[in-house]
């Protein structure tokens, strides 16, 4: 259980760090916690391709890690899908509350499937002594 949170919380952590990342270097303007609905929306499709690609790359890289990480802690198929599935629900809520064009939804919703998919597919289990994180 501590695996998958700690593989939840590094994944959720690690796009947060990600998108701060895309902000720092395209800075949006204005408020974006101050704005309505409209405006919010005007400022999301302003901003530049480039910063909506890390912020898509993110969705793909952190569930990876967070995955990775739960399956090398706890080496638990399930648990690997449980994290991919906490963070799915983060994303959507994400879309929900922040609106996006439509190709990022879809992004939303197919990264974070395939993050966890290719964790699972590139993960082996630790050997007799060897490190976990080593």
């Amino acid at each position: 259980m501590s695996a998958i949170f700690i593989g939840s919380f590094v994944s959720l952590v690690l796009v947060a760090a990600i998108e701060s990342l895309s902000a720092t270097l395209y800075p949006v303007s204005g408020d974006i916690a101050a704005a309505d609905r409209a405006t919010l929306l005007a400022m999301i499709h302003g901003i530049p391709l480039p910063a909506k690609l890390i912020i898509v790359a993110g969705w793909l890289i952190a569930p990876f890690a967070g995955v990775w990480l739960c399956l090398r802690i706890g080496d638990w198929p399930i648990g690997g899908w449980l994290v991919t599935a906490i963070f799915l629900v983060a994303a959507i809520v994400g879309q929900v509350n922040v609106p996006h064009p439509l190709w990022m939804v879809l992004c939303a919703v197919i990264l974070p499937l395939l993050g966890g998919w290719l964790a699972q597919r590139v993960h082996r289990k630790p050997y007799p002594g060897e490190p976990l994180l080593g």
